[in-house]
Formats: structure tokens, C-alpha cells, sequence
């Protein structure tokens, strides 16, 4: 009996193992670090729903395979409260985002998955679902900060005849406010990952080319299909 007992409990653990390797970030969904997902959210201290958002990017960047990034935007400083972190170009990016993914116009809390799809941000089980039918093979090109550059080398891919590449600088970690009015005033509010800068490197056509970066705290280097806001298919993050 006692061997018996021994063989059930060692095969419980072989049954919920794999399971257990996916809970990281809240998600059962396995981790690919290889390939790691870029969530871009864009969220409001004049949005309700943006704290959940903001709860659950924090969660997230747990996991091997998520970069995660929080843009500031002021798009309901209309109803009375002004966001105090917000800048116009985080907005510009927003709506450029929502032009590429044909939708009709940015709302918060917004995520975009490397550039590819986007979402609310505020449901672990929608989130789950984009990322259970990403592309889970490395990044097609590469990129390397050293020496205050960023560099990126490889091949461009198929039907790609030139993307950008862009930095986004953030204060790592956590980052707390409370608002003095609209939606959540006087609720505290935490970023992850708050960016406080985005800036265009230049165009790159394939090859290895070197792009002048100065980072002192943290910041993401991405090549984007295209463009500025076109899907990711190189990141790299200094934390």
C-alpha cells in the first residue's frame, strides 16, 4: 500500500507540474523568454478601470517572457483631473498604434502586445488569449546595448523593407500617485515601469548599424515593422 501510495502522489506531481511552470504572472500560459512579449499599456489617472490594469502589468512582468511598460496619457484631463504624468507623445503613440492596428481610436487602459494586437488590459483570462496564439520563436533581429548605443543586426524579414527603431526610457519598478481628482481621486495609483521618454533612433534597412542611446535608469530598444508603431520583430531591456 505504501508503494502504491508513493506511485500516486510522484504521478500528481508529473500532472500538475506544466501547469504550475504557467502560473507565473497570474497566466497559465507557458513561458517563452526567447521570445518575450512587449505590453505596452496605456492608462489614466482619470480612468476607473486603470488601476486593475496597472495591477495586473505589475503582475505580469514577473515572467521571463513579458516586457512591460505603463505610458502616461491625459485623454480624459477633459472631465477635470489632469494627469500628472502625462505627455502629448504618449498620446501620438497611442493613436498611431490604433491607426496601425485599423481601430477607431485609443481608449484606457489599452495594452498592445508587441505591436501585433491590443486589449483592455484589466482581465487576466483576455489576456491569456493573446498570448496563447503568439509567436513563440526568437526575435528575428537582434539588439545590444553597450558603450551608449544601442546596436541591431540581422536580416530584414520577408516583405519587410525597413522598420524603425525606437527607445522608451522608464523609471523602473514602482512607481505611486494619488490623484486629487476625477475618477480616482484620492485612491493611490501604482505604475509599473513608468515611462517618462520615447525617442526615434533612426530607420534601419538590415545589416548591424549603431544608434547613439544615453540610459541612465531604464529603457527598451525595439525594432518595429515599418515604423514607429508597426509590430515588434527585435527588443531588447535595460533595467
Amino acid at each position: 500500500m505504501k508503494s502504491a501510495s508513493r506511485l500516486l502522489c510522484a504521478l500528481f506531481v508529473l500532472l500538475i507540474a506544466p501547469a504550475a511552470s504557467g502560473q507565473r504572472g497570474g497566466m497559465n500560459v507557458p513561458e517563452h523568454a526567447g521570445r518575450p512579449v512587449v505590453m505596452e499599456l496605456f492608462s489614466s489617472q482619470g480612468c476607473g478601470n486603470c488601476p486593475a490594469a496597472n495591477e495586473n502589468i505589475a503582475l505580469l512582468a514577473e515572467r521571463s517572457d513579458v516586457v512591460a511598460l505603463t505610458y502616461p496619457v491625459g485623454i480624459w484631463d477633459y472631465l477635470g483631473w489632469d494627469d500628472t504624468f502625462a505627455k502629448p507623445e504618449f498620446t501620438d503613440r497611442q493613436k498611431r498604434y490604433n491607426r496601425t492596428l485599423n481601430y477607431r481610436g485609443p481608449y484606457t487602459p489599452q495594452v498592445v502586445y508587441s505591436g501585433r494586437v491590443h486589449g483592455p488590459g484589466t482581465n487576466i483570462k483576455d489576456i491569456e488569449e493573446r498570448f496563447a496564439v503568439r509567436d513563440i520563436s526568437p526575435y528575428p533581429v537582434s539588439v545590444a546595448l553597450a558603450d551608449g548605443a544601442a546596436t541591431v543586426s540581422g536580416a530584414l524579414p520577408q516583405g519587410v523593407e525597413k522598420a524603425g527603431v525606437v527607445a522608451i526610457h522608464f523609471r523602473p519598478g514602482v512607481t505611486s500617485v494619488t490623484p486629487g481628482g476625477g475618477a480616482n481621486k484620492g485612491k493611490p495609483m501604482s505604475y509599473w515601469n513608468l515611462v517618462t521618454k520615447f525617442e526615434s533612433l533612426g530607420e534601419w534597412t538590415g545589416g548591424s548599424k549603431r544608434y547613439a542611446l544615453s540610459c541612465p535608469a531604464g529603457c527598451v530598444v525595439m525594432v518595429q515593422k515599418d515604423g514607429m508603431e508597426g509590430m515588434v520583430i527585435g527588443a531588447i531591456q535595460k533595467k
